[in-house]
């Protein structure tokens, strides 16, 4: 795998949690970084600057379609123009996620809420990955990550639109696998249960719409949370992998550092 400086990577949802540390990590090593995101972050450009990094960052809420398409025609053309430095790998990561709405399945009734977390989880990341492989045709190395969850391989009590989302997410890794693109691989990653602002608004959840809530409150207690900086060092450092991909349906925790 070549240095950080001959890569491209397009990372979605980085305004906090995961996303954010993954960018600032990105942002540090050169290359070049494109975020998709609800806000511009400052903070960014400051990494960026530092790390010597090309860095276009896209302000785009992921559940507005015509909103996407605008971002989608901006991500193409901030690719063409890293292309011209002729990177050896270019990557596209899907973090960006919703676990609302939270309710067992007799009283999933707020149908744009249903539909927002559909449009985040799986139909930006489908829509967006088109633009990228037809915008990446021809580059040596592409390289898809998808951020999935446990979530999508194993049911939980309130959680009936976000485990559906993830599951959704691991078929369509699967197809994209099976269908070949040229120089492309592709993976559904479980990062595991990290402490997020996403972990915050879980354990927040009254009991009677999520049970389940004690678990993680538990987790946080005990401290056996992961932190999102050492989570995301972990998922680059898998994405850079000469073996990446070999596993499409994969989780951080089968990896060793």
């Amino acid at each position: 795998m070549s240095t950080h400086e001959n890569t491209v990577t397009v990372l979605t949802g980085c305004t906090k949690g995961l996303g954010l540390a993954m960018a600032t990590q990105l942002a540090a090593q050169a290359g070049s970084l494109i975020t998709l995101s609800r806000l511009v972050m400052p903070a960014l450009t400051e990494a960026a600057s530092k790390g010597q990094t090309r860095l276009t960052q896209i302000a785009v809420d992921l559940g507005d379609g015509q909103a996407l398409e605008a971002a989608a025609q901006q991500m193409r053309q901030a690719i063409a123009q890293a292309l011209t430095q002729k990177p050896t790998s270019v990557r596209i990561i899907h973090n960006a996620g919703l676990v609302h709405p939270v309710a067992p399945a007799d009283r999933q009734t707020d149908w744009e809420a249903i539909n927002m977390a559909f449009n985040v989880n799986i139909t930006a990341p489908i829509f967006l990955n088109a633009h990228f492989l037809q915008a990446t045709e021809g580059a040596p190395d592409r390289r898809i990550m998808l951020i999935s969850s446990g979530a999508g391989r194993n049911g939980t009590h309130g959680w009936d639109v976000y485990c559906a989302t993830k599951a959704a997410m691991d078929r369509y890794a699967e197809v994209v696998d099976v269908e070949k693109h040229a120089n492309t691989r592709i993976s559904s990653m479980a990062p595991g249960v990290i402490d997020t602002p996403m972990q915050e608004t879980i354990r927040t959840t009254p009991l009677d719409k999520f049970p389940n809530r004690q678990r993680f409150e538990d987790m946080k207690a005990q401290g056996v949370l992961a932190q999102a900086p050492e989570t995301a060092r972990r998922l680059l450092a898998i994405l850079q992998r000469d073996d990446y991909g070999r596993t499409v349906i994969d989780d951080v925790r089968n990896h060793t550092f």
